[in-house]
């Protein structure tokens, strides 16, 4: 136990000092920081004046050609570009507004014209650039268009405001899934699959590398093999837990400080109400025994290689596995959240890790099923480690010469 520790302490703080991990790590917590800060931009520019935020003058000349066909026009858009001023232009100095557009982007010409279709916009700016979308000042006018040509006709003013009412609206979901549910279970998948990839590849490369080193050899005389194998793999699973408890804590952070509380995803409101203790839990032992699962794969595909060059080829099996039950788990998520391909997901050892997760905040699930699928996967961690540490001591001291499975016969810790 104690080679072990001393294994393990040694591989977590060597990869800790790595560039690589300070480097994701900071990428990562930029990231979760700037997502934060999405609800309150999206806001900002929601509020926005339409002109942008800059502190200069801006001028929205409004030239009316329809000879007051649509009452009112002028104060709602003087209600919509609070920020700017909106002037009544004349057509003799439509040059003159042009040129004004052409020289600063802070202009712009609204003609409003009748044809023989109704009434028709031209919105004049210098370019894409300006931010002004003819289509929103469209739909903030035609209303009063469409109400002076009712009153024209004699409709009552309570007809009228009826035909531009909308029929109230809302979802009501049934089921466990809901948005919020779903994006956290989405993203738990990734993670899981950035853990097992990045922080599993990282135990073959160490013990490639330290094999191909000769640096295996003074290893293996302080300690056995296995214990070894259990020391590194231990190292970067804590590794990879720290680095993912600081973005789940920074993610906490900023959104409990960051995003508003009235903030909704596609209309509806955030909630982590589905995240419980006993979630939490379960999430926390997938991801420990499902990165186990793949870390000791991974160890042993390392041992197997003399070259590093090598070391692809021989991380090729184990990477298809992880990619593959990866992309099941996605698939289940996405296409089939109550089929017969996630029921057998569930339980299924390499996959479980990608797929239970997901189902216990965006399904009915059992406990005790969920408690099955995790034995099921401790079990079959156990014998993978097993034998892979007798794989491991076999082919870690051996080189120049491939290994056959003929030879795990008899391999000891």
């Amino acid at each position: 136990m104690k080679s072990i520790l001393t294994v393990f302490k040694f591989t977590f703080k060597e990869a800790l000092r790595k560039k690589a991990f300070i480097i994701t790590t900071i990428i990562g917590l930029a990231l979760i920081i700037g997502a934060a800060f999405i609800p309150i931009i999206e806001r900002q520019i929601k509020n926005a004046d339409l002109f942008g935020d800059s502190e200069e003058s801006k001028t929205l000349y409004f030239l009316d050609k329809s000879d007051g066909a649509i009452p009112g026009a002028k104060d709602v858009l003087v209600e919509m570009f609070s920020g700017a001023s909106v002037e009544t232009a004349t057509e003799d100095q439509i040059s003159e507004y042009e040129e004004n557009i052409k020289k600063d982007s802070n202009y712009a010409l609204l003609v409003l014209e009748m044809t023989d279709s109704g009434p028709h916009m031209v919105l004049m700016t210098k370019s894409f650039m300006s931010g002004l979308d003819v289509n929103s000042i469209s739909q903030a006018i035609s209303p009063l268009y469409i109400s002076s040509v009712m009153k024209e006709q004699g409709i009552s003013d309570e007809m009228v405001a009826f035909s531009q009412s909308m029929i109230s609206s809302e979802m009501k979901y049934l089921g466990n899934m809901d948005v919020s549910g779903y994006a956290v279970g989405i993203a738990i998948l990734m993670v899981m699959f950035f853990a097992i990839y990045y922080y599993g590849y990282s135990v073959a490369l160490s013990v490639a590398s330290e094999k191909a080193s000769r640096v295996m050899e003074t290893l293996i005389v302080s300690t056995k093999p296995s214990n070894v194998l259990i020391g590194k793999c231990l190292g970067t699973g804590a590794l990879g837990l720290t680095q993912l408890s600081v973005f789940l804590i920074t993610g906490a952070i900023g959104y409990e400080v960051l995003v508003p509380d009235d903030f909704t995803l596609m209309g509806m409101p955030l909630s982590l109400s589905s995240f419980t203790f006993a979630s939490a839990v379960f999430v926390l032992l997938y991801f420990i025994f499902g990165f186990s699962l793949f870390a000791f794969l991974n160890a042993a595909a390392g041992a197997l290689v003399d070259k590093m060059e090598d070391l692809g080829a021989a991380m090729m099996p184990v990477t298809i596995m992880s990619m593959a039950s990866f992309y099941v788990g996605y698939f289940v998520a996405v296409m089939d959240p109550g089929g017969i391909i996630g029921e057998i997901a569930f339980f299924a050892p390499l996959t479980s890790p990608f797929i239970v997760p997901f189902k216990l905040l965006n399904s009915d699930f059992s406990y005790t099923d969920a408690i099955i699928s995790l034995a099921v996967l401790v079990i079959t961690t156990v014998i993978v480690a097993k034998v892979s540490a007798g794989f491991y001591t076999k082919s870690v001291l051996r080189y120049g010469k491939r290994l056959k499975f003929k030879d795990l016969k008899g391999a000891k810790d």
